[in-house]
């Protein structure tokens, strides 16, 4: 007599569902969207840190192959000159074996001078062979003295030694070989000179009288500044004498 009203609540259900698997679809198709972008994004990480890692071993490979090069030279070994490879970044060479001073004084002996002129050319033509020149900056002439005397004294002492080794490289008589002006040319585009004090001892005293050429090469990040920093033209500045 009584009959309850029949609700169908499938009809509110099949209103909602459409919502419901469209919300859902959305959802898979963000998150496949999020899925791709990192993975492209790892990929290119991964192939920027591969490229890193492929030319920090191609600067360190360069800067090995050009010390190698340096350590052969027939010069270094008839004088015994010490070459040192210093943690990838630079190369030294200590001249202190051959090119060394008395105390207080900055005068380089004939047989240091006659080295100097005979081995810088061939410094030269190693910085710019194949393996070196990629990298290379510059070259640092670096000199040293003992611990007698003030920093002051000292310091000014030590850019004198530096500087006086430049200086044999411009003499022109019978000690040695006159260097070429091409040559001369690329000491002043090339080479800069410092003075140390004593800031740098080794245990003998006569060790510390010296000068050390320091070949620097550019990092990664500053390879680029080359081409400016080489760009003032300085082709009509001469050489000059001491």
């Amino acid at each position: 007599m009584f009959n309850r009203p029949n609700l169908k609540r499938g009809n509110k259900q099949d209103g909602e569902q459409p919502f419901w698997i469209s919300f859902a679809d959305l959802m898979t198709a963000c998150m496949t969207l999020f899925l791709v972008v990192m993975a492209v994004t790892i990929i290119e990480l991964q192939k920027k840190y591969e490229g890193q890692i492929a030319q920090e071993k191609a600067r360190k490979d360069s800067i090995e192959s050009c010390s190698n090069e340096l350590k052969n030279d027939p010069e270094v070994k008839k004088h015994n000159a010490q070459i040192n490879f210093n943690n990838g970044d630079a190369i030294r060479i200590d001249l202190g074996s051959v090119v060394n001073f008395d105390s207080g004084r900055y005068s380089i002996s004939n047989d240091g001078s006659r080295f100097l002129r005979s081995y810088i050319p061939s410094v030269l033509k190693t910085v710019k062979s194949k393996q070196c020149k990629q990298f290379f900056k510059k070259v640092v002439v670096e000199g040293y003295t003992d611990i007698d005397g003030t920093y002051m004294t000292n310091l000014q002492l030590s850019l004198q030694r530096s500087r006086q080794v430049v200086c044999e490289l411009s003499k022109s008589d019978d000690v040695g070989k006159t260097l070429t002006s091409d040559e001369l040319k690329e000491i002043r585009d090339l080479f800069l000179v410092g003075g140390f004090s004593f800031n740098s001892l080794k245990k003998v005293k006569a060790e510390s009288r010296r000068v050390e050429l320091k070949l620097e090469f550019w990092p990664l990040n500053e390879k680029k500044l080359e081409d400016d920093s080489r760009a003032n033209d300085l082709s009509n500045k001469e050489f000059g004498r001491c």
